[in-house]
């Protein structure tokens, strides 16, 4: 936002099906009415923007929010000199129904957010690590993950419904057994179903449990396993681009960006 006479607005396809992402620094723009046949997640960097939501004004602030129904009427404008910069993802009602089912939804219908902004800065990492996993090349399972991580905590601070999450048990078997089946298969693009269904669980609840015995959750656990398998065949005289694709990562570059964040220098 260091030029205040250009705006700037995107809006496209990630490679997870049922999801739009959206970003806009903007400083005189304003949406009319309009509703969307999505749930409109959206997180306020900075300035400060407007919307009309249910005849009443919200404002938005950097660390909260927005969070619309579909079908709910509303607007937005920018309502600070210093503009507004905000970052959305329009996600399906297929697919929520679809996450519902992984976090064992116990509601009538769907979730119905009451509050169109919360301040909730405390999930803002969860916010930027999803929409990052959306926008790059990352693994199904850490889109997924990612994705019901961010959904289970909105609707636990904002559904209409009150809804709960299931106990963590100890599900020791269950772990070890999704921990081998990850260091088997590291270079697949494995689901969250897939691991789910071998072990019997339902997808959200063995993700918070092997987390509690593991320490992290199933994506990170695979991902850090397949630079573990990368060192050590980096030790052979294989081209970077072959044990790149060998080792489940999409290209060199996508190999790179990954082990230079985890090791600190590049391969």
């Amino acid at each position: 936002m260091s030029d205040p006479q250009i705006e700037s607005a995107r809006l496209w396809e990630p490679g997870l099906p049922g999801i739009e992402l959206f970003e806009a620094a903007l400083f005189r723009h304003r949406f009319n009415k309009h509703f969307h046949e999505t749930y409109t997640i959206g997180l306020n960097e900075a300035g400060r923007g407007c919307c009309q939501h249910h005849g009443e004004a919200h404002f938005h602030i950097p660390g909260s929010f927005n969070l619309i129904n579909p079908g709910d009427i509303h607007t937005g404008q920018v309502a600070s000199s210093g503009g507004w910069a905000f970052r959305n993802l329009y996600i399906s009602l297929p697919l929520v129904e679809q996450t519902l089912a992984q976090l064992e939804w116990s509601g009538q219908g769907i979730p119905y957010f009451q509050n169109p902004v919360v301040y909730e800065p405390s999930l803002c990492p969860v916010f930027y690590k999803l929409f990052e996993a959306l926008d790059k090349a990352t693994s199904q399972l850490a889109q997924q993950s990612l994705l019901l991580e961010l959904l289970s905590q909105l609707f636990l601070i904002n559904a209409e419904q009150r809804f709960q999450l299931r106990p963590v048990k100890s599900e020791s078997k269950a772990v070890a057994q999704v921990r081998a089946y990850l260091e088997a298969h590291y270079a697949e693009n494995i689901s969250v179903d897939d691991l789910a269904k071998l072990v019997s669980l339902s997808p959200y609840y063995l993700i918070r449990c092997f987390r509690q015995q593991v320490g992290c959750p199933p994506h990170q656990y695979q991902q850090q396993w397949k630079l573990l398998q990368v060192k050590q065949a980096l030790r052979t005289t294989g081209s970077l681009s072959d044990v790149a694709i060998e080792h489940g990562f999409y290209d060199q570059s996508h190999l790179n960006r990954v082990f230079k964040k985890t090791f600190g220098v590049t391969p």
